[in-house]
């Protein structure tokens, strides 16, 4: 399974909100955004590898 492939299949549809430096390997860590709801759905790094899935609790949002 490729990168991006990973991604389809952890956030699915997506767009970049914010670019950083990652902090493991100094590259391009990419945070990206639901398109629809423009929640911060999670970040990733194609060059270490890293991927982070942001899950929100919705009991917590009244």
């Amino acid at each position: 399974m490729g990168f991006n492939e990973l991604l389809d299949s952890l956030f699915g549809e997506r767009e970049v909100f914010h670019i950083l430096e990652c902090p493991v390997c100094s590259f391009n860590e990419i945070y990206y955004a639901d398109p629809v709801t423009k929640k911060t759905t999670g970040r990733a790094c194609e060059q270490c590898g890293s991927v982070q899935v942001f899950a929100y609790d919705r009991s917590l949002h009244v």
